[in-house]
């Protein structure tokens, strides 16, 4: 498990878009206000405490694509979509408290964010390659909070948020709405090198809106070993339901760490620095792995992987795809329902139970081509404001016999009373 643990910081999290800290980049409109904490450089946690981080993590990722295993062709940045929660998290109470510490796999509300900022900063580590000419990996996450001015958050709050993320809250005008997601999104394009466009919809936010807590990640790696480009020929992929189309293929042969058996074909591709890698898992019966792929089973692959280090003849189809995901009933599938609901509890933010989770999107993007690979994805919590129940429509004709009575409003005193049986 020690071995497993390691190999999962070291290799894993890239696999699932794992990220490091970056400021942001300033908007216009939007004024920024600082927590009174600045934000923590160097956190400490135990190599234990990291690990059980990243799996916890892992194990969200893993039961959101059992959620969404139905997309063709998906993308998706568990840990944007996770962390962006762990902020949301640190002004939950009560029962939501309880709801999202379980599907985030937590167990202190306090704890959570110092080791999800060490985490950060051992995923962002920078090795030196020794050689100036090679193209460095790039590995970028900004946090944002996106706040209605003249609005009460908790001090308590904001601190946590810029101490652990780095996350500055810009006060916005949420009466606004269209000019609100025009700001959001400029910001999140700016942070993504323009890979995620317009992940607030026009229609998302309202004059209900009062927090958008947002995270963006970007990253640009290099093959260890490189596909040449003149290798690249058309050749046959086939797809789920027997079909067969002409691709690009790329291909080479190097060492890697693969395997293959019974079950699956499996390979791990990393990126200049070996920081970073890509895990390619090919199964036998595809539906029937995918409905069985848990963190067991990952862990037991990986492991296995680890051992093997043949030389590989690869064959890779270059490809890019974009997904946009709503999360809003995935989450409450996995666990949170009442996050979304009037019975939400996020008074850690406010000092009341004023606010509820309107939705969850997330946005996310990957070119794996010859070179290497780019990377993005974004993600906003909505926060609104708990709407005034709507009082109950009657319709009432007194069109028959009925009593009336007048008294004293204060005392209930009866002053007048008859009944009307005939206007």
């Amino acid at each position: 498990m020690k071995r497993f643990r390691t190999l999962l910081i070291g290799i894993l999290v890239m696999s699932f878009l794992l990220s490091a800290c970056n400021p942001a980049v300033p908007i216009e409109n939007a004024k920024d206000v600082k927590g009174k904490v600045a934000y923590i450089t160097d956190p400490q946690a135990s190599q234990e405490d990291l690990a059980k981080m990243a799996e916890a993590n892992n194990q969200f990722a893993l039961a959101l694509y059992q959620l969404l295993a139905d997309e063709e062709n998906l993308i998706y940045s568990p840990y944007s979509i996770y962390q962006a929660l762990v902020m949301t998290y640190a002004g939950a109470k009560g029962e939501t408290e309880a709801e999202m510490m379980k599907i985030l796999g937590l167990s202190d509300n306090e704890e959570a964010h110092n080791l999800m900022n060490a985490l950060n900063k051992v995923l962002q580590y920078a090795p030196d390659y020794g050689d100036d000419e090679l193209q460095p990996l790039v590995f970028n996450i900004a946090n944002a909070l996106w706040a209605q001015k003249d609005y009460h958050f908790e001090q308590s709050f904001l601190d946590k948020l810029s101490a652990n993320y780095a996350a500055g809250l810009k006060l916005v005008d949420f009466s606004k709405p269209e000019e609100a997601s025009k700001l959001i999104n400029t910001w999140v394009a700016a942070q993504t090198n323009d890979k995620i466009k317009d992940l607030i919809p026009e229609d998302l936010l309202s004059e209900l809106t009062r927090l958008v807590l947002t995270n963006a990640v970007y990253f640009k790696g290099a093959w260890r070993n490189k596909f040449e480009v003149g290798n690249t020929k058309k050749d046959v992929f086939n797809t789920l339901d027997g079909a067969q189309q002409k691709v690009d293929m790329m291909s080479a042969t190097f060492e890697a760490n693969a395997l293959v058996n019974e079950d699956v074909s499996a390979a791990i591709l990393p990126y200049l620095g070996h920081t970073y890698a890509m895990a390619l898992i090919m199964p036998e019966d595809f539906l029937a792995y995918q409905k069985a792929f848990d963190t067991d089973v990952l862990e037991s692959l990986l492991v296995d992987l680890e051992w093997k280090n043949p030389m590989l003849s690869i064959k890779l189809p270059k490809f890019e795809a974009e997904s946009a995901i709503d999360l809003k009933e995935k989450l409450i599938e996995m666990g949170m329902p009442s996050a979304f609901t009037g019975s939400a509890d996020f008074s850690g933010m406010t000092g009341s139970q004023d606010l509820l989770i309107s939705d969850v999107v997330h946005k996310a993007f990957i070119d794996v081509n010859e070179e290497g690979t780019e990377a993005a994805a974004a993600t906003a919590v909505i926060v609104e404001e708990k709407a005034m129940p709507s009082p109950e429509k009657l319709s009432i004709s007194f069109d028959k016999p009925f009593i009336y009575l007048i008294y004293n409003t204060e005392t209930k005193a009866v002053i007048f009373m008859g009944h009307v049986l005939k206007p």
